[in-house]
């Protein structure tokens, strides 16, 4: 792993200490967080590789800070493999700051999961090996990472988990869909109490039935998947929230071929302000809320059942969306892929949903120029800073822009394999702990 130093330190009295780097050419510094110990070590985290810094302590007693030592120091370089790694500006400054996370693979078939910063720089990776495919891959609330490893696409018959690793890259656990034949590697929730004590998992889980698909061109026993929604506890219980063999049916399938393998393909998951599950359906073209127990369907928006009548939206509506979650003022913001578009193009989408009224009000788009199509996966996410980072991630781009969309930097994914496309991408303020992007 790159990007990381171990300090060791020694102070008497000290209320608590931290660590500061500059590299010596003075174009990159930062400090970790304060340590309330008078004896141990200090991670630095997200140091450029193959660069010459200056190291330092801060001792704090009460309101006077002391500083060590200087010492210098030289990070080693990238790995081959990931020397290709980065994203290259296309338009506009640099990002706004922070580390986008994401995945990236070599020409061996390797996957790693990294962090590039503001100019697109590697500053941190976890080398996930040959493991078939990435998908998801986030910073938990509790600051550890999580990957969806395996070649799962959400309805073959392979094995697939999730891997949560800290910081340094160490392996915490391995995460599956338990209850449930497979695990679908689309999303993972590490909910946590206030104290950062794991409380439950949520993540989807699948199977196969043998279904009659000659309505579809099919045959009469065909595979098909169908998936859970499930909560597993940290003392293992698991809960099934959602069945979808009971709520929808390959009829309610609005995206894609029909012949695909799944009828619903869950793929992201996010809580609202009262608690309750909204859950994003890609083949159904439906966004699903559960009320705050869990035990059932309080609204759905979009799809063959949807409850909503949409306004001011010049595209009515979307289809095989992506990375739906709850914005703090309540809103949905949304990868629109933008299946039922005529013609067919992608954008970032939010809208303001009154469920007393059944409407949906569209409050803001970025739709960029000229226009693409990413068919499958994608993200967009609102920062604390108001943009909104838009990743079209089969297209191997990603866009920051205004609260008034307007392009601030266009980053194009660059990689060593030269056409893989991550799943898509997740804005981290510090590689140290969860912070709100």
């Amino acid at each position: 792993m790159v990007g990381e130093v171990r300090v060791t330190y020694s102070v008497d009295g000290a209320d608590s200490v931290r660590a500061r780097y500059a590299a010596v050419d003075g174009t990159d510094s930062g400090v970790s967080p304060w340590v309330a110990d008078e004896r141990g070590v200090v991670p630095l985290l997200g140091l450029r590789a193959s660069t010459s810094y200056l190291l330092w302590t801060e001792a704090r007693y009460g309101n006077v800070v002391a500083i060590g030592d200087t010492v210098s120091y030289e990070t080693g370089p990238l790995p081959s493999a990931l020397l290709q790694a980065h994203l290259e500006r296309q338009q506009g400054g640099p990002l706004s700051g922070g580390y986008t996370l994401t995945s990236t693979m070599d020409d061996a078939g390797d996957f790693y999961a990294v962090a590039y910063d503001s100019v697109g720089v590697v500053r941190w990776y976890r080398h996930l090996g040959q493991v078939g495919g990435v998908a998801d891959v986030q910073q938990q609330r509790n600051g550890h990472i999580t990957a969806g490893l395996g070649p799962s696409n959400g309805s073959n018959m392979v094995d697939t988990y999730f891997l949560e690793f800290t910081r340094a890259g160490d392996s915490v656990r391995t995460i599956v869909a338990a209850g449930s034949p497979y695990t679908d590697d689309h999303e993972l929730i590490v909910q946590t109490d206030a104290a950062g004590n794991r409380v439950a998992d949520y993540l989807f889980g699948y199977d196969v039935r043998s279904a009659d698909r000659s309505a579809f061109g099919g045959g009469t026993e065909d595979p098909l998947a169908g998936h859970q929604v499930l909560r597993i506890s940290a003392a293992g219980s698991v809960d099934t929230l959602v069945q979808g063999w009971d709520h929808w049916t390959e009829r309610d399938a609005v995206i894609g071929p029909p012949l695909f393998g799944d009828f619903d393909h869950p793929n992201s998951l996010s809580f609202d302000a009262d608690s309750g599950l909204v859950i994003s359906y890609r083949d159904l073209g439906s966004v699903v809320k559960l009320t705050p127990d869990g035990r059932s369907v309080e609204w759905i928006f979009g799809g063959t059942g949807n409850q909503f009548t949409i306004t001011g939206d010049p595209m009515n509506g979307f289809g095989g969306q992506h990375t739906v979650r709850v914005l703090p003022n309540g809103h949905l913001l949304m990868f629109d892929n933008g299946w039922n578009h005529v013609p067919q193009r992608s954008r970032a989408v939010e809208y303001a949903l009154d469920p007393a009224t059944h409407t949906a009000r569209m409050v803001w788009q970025y739709v960029p120029e000229p226009a693409v199509f990413v068919a499958y996966t994608g993200s967009a996410q609102r920062l604390a800073n108001g943009n909104t980072v838009v990743t079209f991630t089969q297209a191997q781009f990603l866009d920051e822009v205004s609260p008034d969309g307007v392009l601030l930097s266009r980053m194009k994914i660059q990689n060593g394999s030269g056409t893989y496309a991550p799943y898509r991408t997740q804005r981290i303020r510090s590689l140290y702990r969860y912070i709100v992007p």
